[in-house]
């Protein structure tokens, strides 16, 4: 069977105008700090050292029916990442949305939005079934108050009590942002994460806005069993524009069995009508087959990155991921992740240093709330903002501007000393 990326016809004429970037990011496109070049590191520090299986399922004993977003994780369960370092894994297959920027069809660069929507399950979930299952640690951390720049985009928490993320990324092409904010469930046996924030992307040719909610995730059999993840729910991504939806479908253990992996979904006109259908699975890739034209050759949206070779030594982080904390990009910022001294004495192997230092951290975070809460003072995020997206009809924290042009000046007055 033939199998294209994209039909050439598929193609928009000429490249979105550089003027459709805004002032900002001409600027940082226009820096020296981002166009030099540097060699991006293949393999952390040093590989994991192996955890005893037997201490993780006695914490996770002792945690059950808590509020897992506010549990102090042991730091030899934990990965060198920050939380806000992971929710940038999002971005790993950006190149999506850089094909769907050329999509003259608005049906296909839909289907291209929904592939990546979905591509962000294969890149961090089934590292938690490897890390746990082999006794590597791999479960969130509980820190949410730094800020990370990585090429162009940036993660910032902009609360801590209830923990809320905001990560805003821009190219060339497009901007994308969301707000990630979850309910958690934790029994015993399964760990279940409910996120209740939206993901935007809009594309800087024709201003068409793109937004869904991402799908309930649930671990299976932490204490006793086979682990494994799976993902239920249906994901309606939406061209706020031309009112065209597309559905994909996340289907649990409990009613497909071992085709949890598995997903499907419908690409539909603002009348209804099935142009495209999407198949494949979330942890591998997806096609696009057309309900219009049999004889056209499915057309591949997204497949997985091969990992390092070596990638079960090293929290079976992908190439994306190892760079996400590396020192050797420029560090500006005093709130930036690859500050955070108790990630990094963890990528070095130092474990006890590590959760030496992530206690103090912990404590300095507890102390500025207290000083907070008895001054009055309200919390408010240096970057972001909460307004009303009009598109969607939601409330969200999104990007304020600013940050790249103080990171060009090297000012961050307004900037607390976090770590």
């Amino acid at each position: 069977m033939i199998r294209t990326q994209i039909n050439a016809s598929e193609l928009s004429e000429k490249e979105p105008l550089e003027d459709d970037c805004d002032t900002e990011f001409l600027l940082l496109k226009e820096s020296i700090v981002f166009t030099k070049k540097r060699p991006t590191r293949k393999v952390l520090p040093v590989a994991r050292e192996r955890s005893s299986i037997r201490s993780l399922i006695n914490f996770m004993k002792s945690v059950v029916g808590k509020d897992l977003t506010k549990v102090t994780m042991p730091v030899h369960f934990n990965e060198p990442l920050s939380f806000l370092q992971r929710l940038a894994e999002d971005l790993e297959y950006a190149d999506i949305l850089n094909r769907a920027s050329f999509c003259k069809n608005s049906l296909m660069r839909l289907a291209h939005v929904a592939a990546f929507a979905s591509s962000t399950y294969s890149t961090v979930l089934g590292r938690y079934v490897h890390c746990i299952k082999g006794g590597k640690g791999g479960l969130v951390t509980s820190s949410r108050t730094t800020l990370l720049h990585f090429k162009s985009h940036k993660t910032n928490s902009v609360s801590h009590h209830p923990p809320i993320s905001a990560l805003h990324a821009e190219s060339d092409h497009w901007v994308f942002w969301q707000e990630y904010k979850l309910d958690t469930k934790f029994r015993g046996q399964f760990f279940k994460v409910i996120p209740t924030g939206m993901c935007h992307v809009k594309f800087k040719s024709d201003g068409h806005h793109f937004s869904w909610k991402k799908p309930i995730t649930t671990i299976h059999n932490i204490l006793v069993g086979s682990l494994y993840v799976d993902q239920e729910g249906d994901v309606l991504v939406t061209n706020h524009m031309s009112r065209e939806q597309c559905a994909l479908h996340f289907q649990p253990v409990r009613k497909v069995q071992e085709n949890f992996k598995r997903l499907t979904g419908e690409v539909r006109d603002r009348d209804g009508h099935v142009s495209y259908r999407i198949t494949g699975a979330w942890d591998t890739g997806l096609e696009l087959l057309s309900e219009d034209d049999p004889n056209m050759d499915p057309i591949d949206l997204w497949a997985v990155n091969n990992k390092p070779e070596d990638s079960s030594r090293f929290y079976a982080f992908t190439k994306f991921t190892i760079q996400l904390n590396d020192p050797e990009y420029d560090v500006s910022c005093h709130t930036d992740c690859r500050v955070r001294t108790d990630i990094r004495l963890l990528e070095c192997g130092k474990i006890d240093a590590s959760a030496s230092e992530k206690h103090r951290l912990e404590e300095k975070q507890r102390a500025a709330r207290r000083q907070r809460d008895l001054s009055g003072e309200a919390w408010s995020p240096r970057w972001f903002v909460p307004k009303e997206e009009t598109d969607s009809g939601t409330f969200c924290y999104m990007y304020k501007g600013g940050y790249w042009k103080a990171r060009l000046k090297g000012q961050y007055t307004d900037s607390p000393y976090i770590y």
